[in-house]
């Protein structure tokens, strides 16, 4: 056998095999990761935005329980309705 030829064969066939993954495997691959960076960062987006919903749903739920408390405190100290006059039993 031919030195050259032993050495020139695998290159040839390296060669076509690099040119081949370049140009058929590569380009869809890095499509799928592009498209998977861009559905994670939707996705950590979206979960930024919960949060501030949440923090907020929380801050009105903080105030709602408030006026809550407030109203019942107030409800609480009136005088029971036995010591004020019933004025529909006088008809």
């Amino acid at each position: 056998m031919n030195i050259g030829l032993t050495l020139i064969a695998p290159a040839l066939a390296f060669a076509a095999l690099i040119w081949l993954i370049a140009t058929k495997i590569w380009p869809p691959l890095l499509k799928a990761i592009e498209e998977r960076q861009q559905k994670i960062a939707e996705g950590l987006t979206a979960a930024d935005r919960s949060q501030k919903d949440l923090a907020q749903a929380q801050d009105k739920v903080n105030e709602l329980l408030k006026e809550a408390r407030g109203k019942a405190n107030e409800i609480i100290d009136r005088p029971p309705r036995a010591r004020q006059p019933d004025r529909r039993r006088r008809a």
